[in-house]
């Protein structure tokens, strides 16, 4: 129950940082490919992508955990994984993802009537 409430501060917190990028990427003016000045705009875009990046490791990260826990198998083919050059881990792909979670919530939820049913028996 802790860790899923960490878990979910952690991920409030990268999603409160993304949108103040986003927000301050819209705001910034674009930028002037003719001159001299550095490129802010395109600077803070890479730097969304490599924080989106790193949202979707820390979910993936998080989702693996929860994985070996109830012991569900994680996929291991290359297609359900993503690898992308300059981030430090591979990351699960959106369907792989959710095709995890949703076997990780049978077992969740198998585990939940075992013991209810041993609980409403007492």
């Amino acid at each position: 129950m802790f860790d899923d409430l960490r878990y979910r501060w952690a991920l409030k917190k990268y999603l409160k940082d993304y949108s103040h990028m986003v927000r301050a990427i819209q705001e910034m003016p674009d930028d002037q490919p003719a001159s001299d000045e550095p490129r802010h705009k395109y600077a803070m875009g890479k730097a969304l992508g490599l924080h989106t990046r790193a949202i979707d490791q820390f979910r993936s990260n998080y989702l693996v955990d929860q994985a070996y826990k109830y012991h569900v198998p994680i996929p291991s083919d290359e297609e359900c994984w993503r690898q992308p050059s300059g981030t430090g881990g591979a990351y699960l792909t959106a369907e792989a993802a959710q095709k995890l979670r949703a076997d990780i919530r049978v077992e969740q939820k198998a585990g939940w009537d075992y013991w209810a049913g041993r609980v409403t028996l007492g």
